[in-house]
């Protein structure tokens, strides 16, 4: 949103009649369009990664978090990461483009134990994960644990959860092909759990026969879809779900559940039953004659009645909108009503085929691929990741994927943790590398099936492993809901070093 909503103010920022900054803590924008090809080594991570510096050439860009809005002061404090040093940007007019964020209150064990898509270095993590489980099962010799690795449990069926799971059904078939000859392709599952009777439901409602083609494709896979199922929580080892059932898996990958920034929660402004900030008929706030917002963010009227939805098509027009009807208010002429009803919307199915619809025409197949892969280049932000991802594109099928993990010692020194009652943390007698410290939960060890102790806030345990021979002297099984740190085997030694 933010974007197309500099791009229409250009020529008035050239005349010197508007002064444009632009605050995010971030100095990259990041095309999630293509997020499903990263993950699956088509496309170079940077592809989808357009540095700020670049898409804001000549302006005043701030890469810093927003600590606080004061509308009166009309002013921005922003906080660096550094080191929290504050920074105050006045304003005249406002626009608010935050998008959304992960909804980590959606079921417990969604933050600690679950991959999302909304941030670049989680999607990062996510695709050195996978590549990394594949080059783990290909070496384990117990079934059960093979299993467990090479299942991929994908909450959500809507464009995202889809995209996601067909593309790595791909992947898994070329991976198990070409590289990883100890893993049978159809050891891999990959289950989606999607709580509607119907999958794509951006698309079932109004076209029937496309879901139909989708789902036909996607039952030519290995990929299982569980309708009216959801999860209910998530742990290190395990997904469950609200039809009580339990699937062992090391991969829970999360695309339902939108937040909004907590930022709103300081503001006196009008909300949407969903959290989204409501505007009027020009993408102004309600009430507020100088701040604006669009995008995911932004419950803005659809001029057909009800709100425009949270898409990329509609968040970019919502940006084009704001800039005129600001340039309108500076030179005092009538605002413009908001007209955009859509365009269209497509899915990749993987496999050179996909489904979509423009101006209500359906259209499925290699064709419809073709007009998605089409609108992807075109609303890529600048030309260089145009011609990267163009290049990746055309090469890959013949050079291979990029299947080289990239993982990082500091990334997994410490981690959150979340169990649900009954599980098993570690097992008497496995081998070890970590010790964990309680923050929220009750935990009961065990010798040889004998209770010895209890666990409880503030306690850790697993470190005699980690400083002695590598092996779990006890088992220690969650009695409630277990929250904990994970703290990895280089980074305990350098804390007994600090302590001694």
């Amino acid at each position: 949103m933010t974007i197309h909503a500099v791009r229409s103010l250009r020529k008035s920022i050239r005349k010197g009649i508007v002064e444009v900054s632009v605050i995010d803590r971030n100095n990259y924008h990041v095309f999630h369009g293509l997020v499903a090809e990263v993950l699956t080594g088509k496309l170079s991570p940077g592809d989808i990664v357009s540095p700020a510096r670049k898409l804001f050439k000549g302006l005043d860009f701030i890469n810093g978090e927003i600590e606080s809005v004061d509308f009166n002061a009309q002013e921005v404090t922003t906080t660096r990461l550094l080191d929290g040093k504050r920074f105050k940007i006045r304003f005249d007019h406002l626009i608010i483009g935050m998008g959304s964020t992960d909804d980590l209150g959606k079921y417990p064990g969604v933050s600690e134990n679950t991959f999302r898509l909304k941030a670049y270095p989680d999607v990062v993590a996510l695709r050195n994960h996978i590549i990394s489980l594949f080059e783990y099962a290909s070496i384990e010799a117990d079934p059960a644990e093979r299993e467990e690795l090479l299942t991929f449990v994908i909450a959500g069926g809507n464009y995202a959860g889809i995209e996601v799971a067909v593309e790595l059904d791909e992947f898994a078939a070329d991976l198990t092909r070409h590289y990883f000859p100890q893993i049978e392709y159809e050891e891999v599952r990959i289950i989606v759990l999607h709580s509607g009777a119907f999958i794509l439901p951006e698309l079932g409602e109004r076209f029937p026969g496309l879901l139909k083609y989708a789902v036909k494709k996607i039952g030519a896979t290995n990929i299982k879809i569980r309708y009216n199922e959801r999860i209910q929580s998530a742990t290190p080892v395990s997904a469950r779900t609200n039809q009580g059932q339990e699937i062992s898996t090391r991969t829970i990958i999360s695309c339902v559940g939108n937040a909004q920034s907590p930022l709103f929660n300081q503001w006196e402004v009008e909300r949407h039953e969903s959290g989204r900030l409501l505007t009027d008929d020009y993408f102004r706030l309600v009430g507020k004659d100088n701040l604006w917002a669009g995008g995911d963010c932004a419950a803005a009227p659809h001029p057909k009645g009800g709100y425009c939805p949270p898409l990329a098509i509609y968040a970019m027009k919502a940006g084009v909108k704001i800039s005129k009807n600001i340039l309108r208010t500076i030179r005092k002429k009538p605002l413009a009503k908001y007209q955009f009803t859509g365009l269209g919307d497509a899915c990749t199915l993987a496999n050179r085929r996909a489904v979509g619809h423009l101006y209500g025409v359906p259209f499925s197949g290699w064709p419809a691929w073709v007009a998605w892969r089409v609108f992807m280049f075109k609303y890529l932000p600048i030309w260089e990741k145009k011609i990267r991802t163009t290049i990746d594109w055309c090469i890959w099928p013949f050079v291979g994927r990029d299947i080289a993990s990239y993982q990082s010692d500091k990334q997994l020194q410490v981690k959150e943790l979340y169990f649900e009652p009954g599980q098993e943390v570690i097992v008497e007698g496995e081998d070890g590398n970590t010790m964990f410290v309680i923050y929220e939960g009750e935990a009961a060890v065990f010798q040889q099936d004998r209770e010895i102790g209890r666990l409880t806030k503030g306690d850790y345990f697993g470190e005699l492993a980690v400083l002695g021979n590598g092996r779990r002297s006890a088992t220690v099984k969650s009695l409630s809901r277990l929250r904990l740190l994970e703290i990895r085997k280089h980074l305990v030694n350098k804390i007994k070093k600090a302590l001694e």
